[in-house]
């Protein structure tokens, strides 16, 4: 696995003990910036991205044919380790005199009965810098509790505010919290690194997926408590624009989504349409007065995008300066978006056992050190060259672990 000199965390040492998606994520962000990611495994605790098929040629068998594993592990190198092994702990001490970052996201105080939590790491090695990801954060009455991304948006306050007024609370497909705590835990790692660069001290990373959620209902917390107004699920709509909503358009299920907040773009958005009589009526001629008629409003909307492509809709919305998007399939963001496609979003690589495929790079870019997105680690597959070439044990000192059984 080759790294260059350009990038922004070379020579940077991670020990990772990240699984599923929070901890992968933080530490494939840090391995594709150049740090060097050991990234821990073990077959007693197999990674549930090992384990998850996602494709036809996927068996409940194989550890290395998972595209899910391999998009959240790129650039990292796999060492097998079971940590519960009595003789596990001479091979994580040797890691932690290596490392400059552990990750971790176990769910809290599993590393403290492991017996290798920040104090261990910290007395054998005072500058380590440790990032804990987990939902509830490493203290208060909750944080032994055991949970996952869904927990996070109940408690947040975020799924009491998705759905529709007359129905219940709905959780979004997407994990937003586990992708959401990986980019706060590398910012955190980054300014830590930088600390320790000006003082030579390390420091614990706590970073708690419930409030990291939290933050984003900040307008509806400060809504509250101004102006005692209790914010609840209300559809696509918003308090400061109409239209605000998703809208049918020519063709089998294609959508438009429409943001109108200024007059301004409120007239741009009426002269798009023709300018139809019904945009002139009182009901209709200031946000006040479109958001008492919504319901209205967005019926004749719908009338009008109905006989438009989407694609039409928004190009000529957003050419006059109306906030406009297509609602993107999955097939429409892989082989249609030209956006992602110039930007570089998916990075073909090859994987020994799944073959050529898009591995999705970071979502920021550094302009003068760049990502170099690496392919992901068979199961394993470092195992040996990580203990004899980073660790500096002899081959006699590995296979004589290997044979009583660490290395599983």
């Amino acid at each position: 696995m080759s790294i260059t000199n350009n990038q922004a965390l070379t020579d940077i040492k991670v020990l990772d003990f990240g699984w599923g998606l929070v901890g992968s994520i933080t530490g494939k962000y840090l391995g594709d910036f150049g740090a060097q990611v050991i990234r821990v495994e073990s077959s007693k605790r197999m990674d549930m991205p090992r384990m998850n098929p996602m494709l036809s040629m996927s068996s409940a068998k194989n550890p290395d044919d998972k595209p899910w594993f391999t998009h959240l592990n790129t650039s990292k190198y796999s060492l097998r380790l079971n940590l519960k092994h009595p003789k596990a702990k001479e091979v994580v001490e040797r890691l932690i005199r290596w490392a400059d970052v552990i990750n971790e996201n176990f769910s809290p105080g599993t590393l403290t009965k492991l017996g290798f939590d920040y104090e261990f790491a910290k007395a054998i090695k005072p500058q380590i810098i440790m990032v804990s990801g987990s939902v509830y954060g490493q203290t208060g009455p909750h944080a032994n509790r055991g949970g996952i991304d869904g927990n996070g948006a109940a408690l947040s306050g975020y799924l009491d505010a998705t759905g529709w007024p007359d129905r219940g609370p709905v959780i979004p497909n997407v994990p937003y919290g586990d992708v959401l705590v990986p980019l706060i835990s590398i910012t955190a790692v980054a300014a830590a690194l930088d600390y320790r660069r000006r003082t030579g001290e390390g420091q614990y990373i706590d970073s708690s997926m419930l409030e990291i959620c939290t933050h984003q209902m900040t307008p509806a917390l400060l809504d509250l408590v101004a102006n005692n107004n209790l914010q609840t699920r209300n559809g696509n709509r918003v308090i400061h624009a109409a239209p605000h909503a998703v809208f049918p358009c020519l063709g089998d299920d294609q959508w438009i989504a429409i943001a109108v907040f200024t007059d301004d773009e409120w007239n741009h958005f009426c002269r798009i349409m023709g300018n139809p009589s019904w945009t002139k009526a009182p009901e209709f001629a200031t946000l006040e007065s479109r958001k008492q008629n919504e319901d209205e409003l967005e019926e004749r909307v719908s009338q009008w995008t109905r006989n438009h492509s989407a694609e039409e809709v928004m190009k000529t919305m957003q050419a006059s300066g109306v906030p406009a998007g297509i609602v993107q399939s999955m097939q429409d963001l892989y082989e249609h978006d030209p956006q992602l496609k110039d930007r570089g979003f998916l990075v073909d690589l090859e994987h020994p056992v799944i073959g050529i495929f898009g591995h999705p790079a970071p979502p920021f870019k550094l302009s003068e050190t760049p990502a170099q997105v690496r392919t992901s680690p068979c199961f394993g597959e470092h195992t040996r060259y990580i203990c004899t070439e980073f660790l500096g044990m002899t081959d006699n000192m590995f296979n004589a672990l290997e044979q009583q059984g660490v290395f599983e």
